[in-house]
């Protein structure tokens, strides 16, 4: 009994399990595209009414002229062969578009022709997926910037231990021939007034060298912790560069190098630290006369335009490889290799940087191996800082001595 009564039913059977499928069909007449059926689900994908008739559904209106990358449009190409087609996008009548997994059927039924498709809709899972995969190489790119952090700090660690230990040696070696030549001159070991000079000046030369390092180290930690002060006034850096000249026209002598200063500004006022910005030319200069050749020069151009006063400073020295210009304003390669360094921390140049950046301005170079580099520094012309750095300096002395 059971049997004949779904034998009888079989035709509303068909259609209840039709249009209870959890994939969309649709059923399309080949020849013509038009639809001949269309499910439950079918309705709901393509946000059709339930009282749109199946023949104002036509295949083209699924059709997308989009290119994608990562996904392939649905089109008349992937009707010519049966089979389960992923990631196909596909383009609803209202124009909105979704990406959805597509089974393709043909079929004969009572002469016609038919395209049979199954569809389901994995729009989301795809935007979840773009998501996941997004925030995974998030994670990566963050956690592989952790381990360059970690690894630059345990390189950092070694650096400054290896600083220290040979800071200290630097440190050890003048205080070492002040102690000695004062321990001459304390026993008058000594023969005559020529030979008592000699050792007050090697007191002298060392004490100043011990006096270098010794304000290298300081002026780099206040920099790292982020403590140095500065006091920027308005004013023209001319007399200051003049007087660094003048300073180190006896060192440049002493190797025959010519040392001149030519100022071409037509408007040299500018906002700088006088104590820093003289702390950095001397050492761009000094470093200038100390590599460089003999019978060599450096020459010291000041120029202007609307926004910065340039300090321009070329040698004829040994010029400075491609490699490593890029690591000279570096603390950390310095740390490293202090050994290497010619009667000095070899800090000079990466607190410079700091300096100059720390007034507003900037430093750079340019080199040639074996013709000479030229350092420039701008300095601003107008106030690009906030407002508490314009100011005096209260006491230079303790300034320098803090």
């Amino acid at each position: 009994m059971a049997q004949n009564i779904l034998k009888q039913d079989l035709e509303k059977l068909y259609n209840v399990i039709a249009d209870e499928a959890i994939l969309a069909f649709l059923a399309f007449e080949r020849e013509q595209g038009q639809c001949l059926y269309i499910n439950t689900l079918g309705r709901e994908l393509f946000e059709l009414p339930d009282n749109t008739p199946e023949e104002h559904i036509s295949m083209e209106a699924l059709f997308s002229s989009e290119e994608h990358s990562q996904v392939r449009s649905f089109s008349s190409q992937l009707l010519k062969h049966e089979g389960l087609y992923q990631d196909i996008l596909i383009q609803k009548p209202s124009g909105h578009k979704l990406i959805a997994n597509i089974g393709i059927k043909q079929l004969s039924f009572d002469k016609h022709e038919i395209d049979l498709l199954m569809i389901q809709d994995i729009t989301i899972q795809k935007k979840l997926q773009r998501e996941i995969t997004a925030k995974q190489i998030e994670i990566k790119a963050a956690y592989e910037e952790l381990l360059r952090q970690n690894n630059q700090l345990k390189e950092l660690d070694l650096a400054k231990n290896r600083f220290i230990a040979l800071t200290t040696h630097e440190l050890r070696t003048p205080l070492s021939a002040m102690v000695a030549s004062a321990e001459v001159l304390k026993m008058g070991l000594y023969d005559t007034e020529e030979e008592k000079n000699e050792f007050v000046d090697i007191i002298y030369d060392q004490g100043l060298h011990l006096s270098t390092l010794v304000n290298d180290i300081l002026d780099f930690a206040k920099i790292q912790a982020g403590k140095m002060d500065y006091y920027i006034q308005q004013g023209s850096p001319e007399k200051m560069v003049d007087d660094v000249v003048e300073s180190l026209e006896a060192m440049a002598e002493a190797d025959n190098i010519e040392l001149t200063f030519e100022n071409k500004a037509t408007e040299s006022d500018c906002y700088f630290d006088e104590v820093r910005l003289k702390q950095v030319v001397t050492n761009i200069v000094n470093n200038a006369i100390k590599y460089n050749k003999k019978g060599g020069w450096v020459k010291i151009l000041m120029e202007s335009n609307s926004a910065h006063i340039i300090l321009h400073v070329q040698d004829s020295g040994k010029g400075i490889s491609k490699e490593q210009q890029s690591k000279v304003f570096d603390e950390f390669e310095t740390l490293g290799k202090v050994a290497l360094h010619h009667q000095g921390t070899g800090l000079g140049m990466p607190i410079s940087k700091r300096l100059i950046e720390g007034m507003g301005g900037s430093i750079n170079l340019e080199s040639e191996e074996g013709v000479g580099t030229r350092f420039w520094v701008e300095v601003p012309r107008t106030k690009v800082l906030d407002d508490e750095v314009y100011r005096e300096r209260p006491d230079s002395i303790g300034d320098l001595a803090a």
